[in-house]
């Protein structure tokens, strides 16, 4: 997930991804109190919904309607993402963190 800020302007953007079935893609936009709602459940969950705040990332999958596919211009931008929060989900996992 991404956000930006934590005023009433906040923003979030959810993917999905899931090796081996398709590009990811943005399953939940939210914006104001909405996205500061659903940033507060997403920490609640065991092992906390990773959280990485990127604006220029961020401002280019809102663009993008919900359910829709990421394009060529966000692979290196969403690889790096995915890299990164599927390193510290193995150093969860492995109870490093």
């Amino acid at each position: 997930m991404a956000e930006a800020g934590r005023e009433t302007g906040a923003r979030v953007v959810g993917l999905a991804y899931d090796p081996g079935h398709g590009l990811p893609r943005v399953v939940l936009k939210g914006s104001g109190e909405l996205a500061q709602e659903v940033i507060a459940e997403g920490r609640k969950l065991k092992h906390n919904l990773p959280v990485v705040q990127d604006e220029k990332l961020l401002n280019a999958l809102f663009r993008l309607p919900t359910e829709a596919e990421i394009g060529p211009e966000l692979f290196e931008m969403v690889a790096v993402l995915l890299a990164h929060v599927y390193a510290v989900d193995r150093k969860m996992n492995e109870g490093t963190i």
